[in-house]
């Protein structure tokens, strides 16, 4: 990927996207400043998480219910062998 080339408005999802995956603290608040807390509420929901435990973190502190929010992975429902009573 070559970053000279995005341009700010034309790949915002795309840039919203991987700060929501792999960004840090301080790419997040950058991107807040670059495009505002309600686009970005707006881009998440667009937006295909891989991990369950990002989609639950991303409800929490983007104030959106979980299931407005997509997942590639559906949480197991089977109970591991070590929390069995025997």
């Amino acid at each position: 990927m070559d970053f000279q080339k995005l341009d700010k408005k034309k790949d915002a999802e795309f840039i919203i996207g991987r700060v929501l995956d792999f960004g840090n603290l301080k790419e997040w608040k950058e991107t807040i400043d670059l495009y505002g807390f309600s686009k970005i509420r707006e881009m998440a929901q667009k937006h295909i998480f891989t991990d369950s435990r990002s989609a639950n973190f991303w409800s929490m502190m983007l104030h959106l219910p979980l299931k407005k929010l997509r997942c590639t992975r559906n949480p197991s429902l089977k109970i591991p062998k070590a929390f069995l009573i025997r």
